[in-house]
């Protein structure tokens, strides 16, 4: 791993923010090195390690696509002082520079790791050996490229549902090189989104293990919940179609995850910590990993506990998870199991500690093991939603299978009566499954509806200058102007 990662992913970086003429300078010698490096099935599967490596870092999603800056600006975390970072994602101030650098690297990074994926496709096709291999990894690099794209396009562009066909998409990268990539439309780039993603999914048919036996090994074939598998297309295949409106194709990919239940199950135990984090027994879909991470979360949220002196959770964190109905027959595990109270000079704060939960934790490298990406419950908020017009008892069907899950009775029918309360049960649930998994900022995004900050205090209404983080000032380096 270390020897294709620091060329393919070190080199790209040279590559992609040098000259041509550093470039011409340097490409002898890297043909040299990828000819070597891609002459036999290590090579690659060291390739895909390095990819997966570079996803799991801070700048994607080990932090900032995670529990950093995208739940910041989702509201489910905050730092009320003005001298800390955080308080600019809270209050959409994209223009302070520190936010800017932070917005800029995801959009170069996320690139990087794009080149990286189309750099192992300009070699996978070109071998003979190892063709069952090949095939498979072909299929995740084509279906990671789609993931890619589809979160840099609803960070950086329109809710596809409220577009047109001029509305401003991606450049797409599908090759490796230097020259800039056409720019597409939206409507154009979510097509070829779906395009990488139904040839992911021929390509992986019979890419049928996705266990995890709880440790990380040097085995291409084992541990596939932590690689871009079968299943992991069909989700974010829901998520396609569900971000552009399409709820009979977001249904029919959703249930077929869920229909998977000899692998994927929801969580049925008294308490939810075998599913708090990763790898969340059963319900990650797909995951990287990373247990390096611990000491950074430590540092963000267990650092303090004085309310406006470190990053806290939602300060209505109770109202979130009504706490004021919980009884000994319902109760949301999530609510115990993801925050902690803090009593400080009279009034209280919660800290986040789904992933991290004290000290010991943090210098550990078994307590966390890495990031969720794609779990179960959201295929099943996926399709309960897309399903609620057809067939509005199994949608509430689906909604109450998480309730049960996470130690809740099944919800008030008036609660749920309407395709309107029915959604807006939608985005509360979401809010309450995913602090610290970077979905929320999503879900409030293609709801478009007005929410309060992490302090319940300001109420911001939906718009594009919130919704859109500005693009980086070298697109033109990856996209035409």
């Amino acid at each position: 791993m270390k020897k294709i990662y620091q060329y393919v992913c070190l080199f790209l970086s040279v590559v992609a923010f040098s000259s041509c003429n550093d470039f011409l300078d340097v490409q002898p010698k890297g043909q040299l090195e990828q000819s070597k490096m891609f002459d036999d099935m290590m090579g690659f599967e060291d390739a895909m390690f390095g990819i997966y490596a570079k996803m799991a870092a801070g700048d994607l999603y080990g932090e900032n696509l995670s529990w950093g800056m995208i739940d910041q600006i989702g509201q489910q975390f905050g730092y009320d002082n003005p001298q800390e970072l955080t308080y600019h994602f809270n209050h959409y101030d994209y223009r302070n520079q520190q936010a800017r650098n932070v917005i800029d690297k995801v959009w170069a990074k996320q690139y990087e790791v794009i080149a990286c994926i189309n750099n192992v496709l300009v070699h996978v096709d070109q071998k003979s050996f190892a063709p069952e291999e090949r095939k498979h990894m072909k299929g995740e690099c084509l279906g990671l490229r789609a993931f890619l794209h589809f979160d840099v396009a609803r960070l950086f562009c329109n809710d596809y549902t409220r577009s047109n066909a001029t509305t401003e998409g991606l450049p797409y990268a599908t090759t490796f090189n230097l020259k800039n990539k056409e720019k597409h439309t939206l409507f154009e780039t979510f097509q070829l989104i779906l395009n990488d993603l139904n040839e992911a999914e021929t390509l992986l048919a019979d890419d049928d293990d996705v266990s995890y036996d709880g440790t990380f090994q040097r085995d291409y074939s084992k541990g596939r919940v932590m690689l871009f598998n079968k299943y992991a297309v069909k989700a974010t295949k829901a998520r396609v179609y569900y971000a552009m409106g399409n709820y009979t194709e977001a249904a029919r990919c959703a249930r077929e995850v869920i229909a998977a239940n000899q692998l994927f199950k929801l969580n049925s135990a008294s308490t939810i910590d075998a599913v708090m984090r990763f790898p969340a027994n059963k319900e990650m879909i797909f995951g990287l990993y990373n247990n390096t991470k611990g000491e950074a979360i430590r540092s963000t949220f267990l650092r303090s506990t004085g309310k406006g002196s470190y990053t806290e959770a939602r300060r209505d964190v109770k109202d979130l998870y009504e706490t004021n109905t919980f009884s000994a027959l319902s109760s949301d595990l999530r609510y115990s199991t993801f925050f902690r109270e803090n009593a400080s000079g009279g009034t209280s704060s919660f800290s986040f500690v789904r992933l991290i939960q004290n000290d010991a934790e943090a210098k550990s490298t078994d307590a966390l093991k890495g990031f969720v990406l794609i779990s179960l419950p959201e295929m099943y908020y996926i399709l309960a939603e897309s399903v609620y017009d057809s067939n509005s008892t199994e949608a509430i069907s689906l909604l109450n299978q998480v309730r049960k899950s996470r130690g809740l009775a099944a919800i008030a029918s008036t609660r749920v009566d309407s395709k309107a309360k029915f959604v807006n049960e939608m985005l509360l649930e979401r809010r309450r499954e995913f602090p610290g998994m970077g979905q929320t900022f999503y879900a409030l995004k293609h709801y478009n509806q007005s929410f309060t900050d992490f302090r319940n205090i300001d109420t911001y209404q939906p718009t594009n200058d919130i919704f859109n983080l500005p693009w980086s000032d070298r697109e033109r380096e990856y996209g035409n102007p």
